[in-house]
């Protein structure tokens, strides 16, 4: 390998075990974790509610069909 490539390597480990320490001690990052759980709570909220709009969009286009051929 080239001295290039090796320099490249030894800073990508040094980032990545300086960052695995720093995500340890980072109340930053501790914050966010605790809020993962909260968030899987809301985006599974939000999804159910996109769900029970578009099938009552669904419902009143079906409606409308039914009502249109009735009259």
């Amino acid at each position: 390998m080239t001295n290039k490539i090796k320099h490249g390597l030894l800073a990508v480990a040094a980032a990545v075990s300086s960052g695995a320490a720093l995500a340890d001690t980072d109340p930053g990052v501790a914050a966010i974790t605790a809020l993962s759980s909260t968030a899987q709570t809301y985006i599974t909220a939000a999804f159910g509610v996109a769900v029970l709009v578009a099938g009552g969009f669904w419902g009143i286009r079906m409606m409308k069909k039914a009502f249109s051929k009735a009259g």
